[in-house]
Parts: C-alpha cells; sequence; structure tokens
C-alpha cells in the first residue's frame, strides 16, 4: 500500500507542479525577472524529483529494469516520431521545431550526466 501511496504522491506532486509552473510562467513572452523565477521553478522540479524518488526506491529492481527500459525505448521512439513530423510539417527554422530540438539536446545532456554518474560510481562494470 506504501507503494502506491508513494507512486500516487508522486503524480501528485507533478500535477501541482503543471499548474503552479502554468501560472507562474507568461505564456507568449519570457518571465520579467528571470533571478527571481529560477530558483522558484528549480525548487517545484526539485519537489517532483524528491516525490519521485521516494517512489523510486520503493521498486524492486525488476520494476526499475522495467521503467528505465521503457523510458529509454518508449522516450527515444516518441522523440523521434515527433522530431520527424516536426521537420516534415514546420520545418526546421520554426519556433515549434527548435523548441522540441533544444528539449532532445537538454534530455541529452541529462542522460549523459546521468550515464557518467552511475559509470564513475563502478556500477557500469561488466559482470
Amino acid at each position: 500500500m506504501k507503494y502506491w501511496s508513494l507512486f500516487a504522491l508522486a503524480i501528485g506532486v507533478a500535477a501541482l507542479a503543471g499548474i503552479v509552473i502554468g501560472k507562474a510562467v507568461p505564456t507568449q513572452t519570457g518571465v520579467g525577472n528571470p533571478v527571481v523565477m529560477a530558483p522558484l521553478l528549480l525548487g517545484v522540479w526539485g519537489l517532483v524529483f524528491a516525490s519521485t524518488w521516494l517512489w523510486w526506491k520503493r521498486t524492486d529492481d525488476l520494476q526499475q529494469q522495467g521503467q528505465l527500459v521503457s523510458w529509454w525505448w518508449g522516450g527515444m521512439s516518441g522523440t523521434v516520431a515527433i522530431m520527424v513530423y516536426l521537420l516534415m510539417f514546420y520545418g526546421r527554422h520554426s519556433e515549434l521545431t527548435l523548441g522540441a530540438s533544444y528539449l532532445v539536446f537538454g534530455q541529452g545532456a541529462g542522460f549523459v550526466m546521468a550515464w557518467l554518474i552511475w559509470r564513475f560510481r563502478g556500477r557500469g562494470e561488466p559482470e
């Protein structure tokens, strides 16, 4: 029961973060004071990360591997499909395509950082 409660907490915190960010960030322009808003938004992200970490630590190894594989292959497949769609229908210099490209670059950078941490902690040694 605790596992599912933590899962529900993670989903709830993520939904609340979406609402907070949706209300705090204007739709057509950037924020007025990024020096104040950046720590606030990073703090909201930190709360989401912390709530999902509680759930993640309660999952067993098989469930963790399933989550990792589905996020990797599902996320990559979805990213490729959306990028092809955006390139075909909006062109490579549209704001939408450029925004999606920035997101892909950010995900790639996050992946590399997480992988390097994992590797240097000794988890990448062959069996």
